[in-house]
């Protein structure tokens, strides 16, 4: 009996580590997977020991104050940032929810009772006191993965994790360059506008210049009309 019994415990572990899901093989990319050699990438990498420009957190890389503070107002109030983040734990409580279903589901419960007989009804002639105490454990509900269908659906939802994970990165990545990319344009549209009102002041000093020779005669109507 408790060879036969041993067989089936073998045989049932041997269906579980069996899976009917496809074996995954990741596609190739569509880009080189090594960093072009050559002399003409001699130095490419950093001869100082300092980390590249990809390692580094954002508040190092851009280093004024003022647009540090953007993106970091940017990034406590982006909705969209909100709703990634939010999409991270929904997909953890799925993870979580799928790989309980991997193990048994126990349920426990207990009672006490507590009765006091009166002296008429105790059969010994004196008043009694009754404890009773009830303990129960089970296993409510179990499926054995034969065939590897709740494995299977504890990996997808692992790997949506993951998905949702690089998500939010790419969110806040996208988020960090277009507040970076908006506050350099307003920079540069600030000096443009710096560098016309200096032209427009060397103009009308130019203008006030010639027409100051011209009211003295130095200069002709032609020179005063060209300014």
């Amino acid at each position: 009996m408790i060879r036969r019994i041993a067989i089936i415990s073998i045989g049932i572990a041997c269906l579980a580590g069996c899976s009917m899901a496809p074996e995954y093989i990741r596609p190739e990319a569509p880009v080189p997977a090594t960093w072009p050699t050559g002399p003409a990438y001699k130095n490419s990498s950093s001869p100082s020991g300092e980390p590249a420009a990809s390692d580094l957190k954002w508040s190092q890389f851009f280093i004024s104050p003022q647009l540090q503070r953007l993106i970091g107002l940017a990034l406590a109030n982006n909705r969209d940032l909100r709703v990634a983040a939010l999409n991270i734990e929904r997909s953890r409580a799925q993870y979580q929810i799928q790989r309980s279903d991997l193990f048994p589901k126990v349920d426990a419960n207990a009672s006490a009772t507590y009765l006091r007989l009166a002296e008429d009804f105790s059969g010994t002639g004196l008043p009694m006191n009754i404890h009773q105490y009830n303990v129960g454990l089970g296993v409510s509900s179990y499926e054995l993965d034969l065939f590897g269908r709740v494995r299977s659906l504890k990996d997808q939802a692992l790997q949506q994790f993951f998905a949702t994970g690089e998500a939010r990165r790419s969110v806040q990545i996208s988020l960090v360059a277009e507040v970076a990319n908006n506050y350099l344009t307003l920079a540069a549209d600030r000096e443009q506008l710096k560098l016309a009102k200096d032209t427009l002041a060397s103009q009308q000093a130019s203008y006030q210049l010639i027409k100051s020779r011209y009211e003295a005669g130095m200069s002709s109507a032609l020179d005063l009309h060209q300014a």
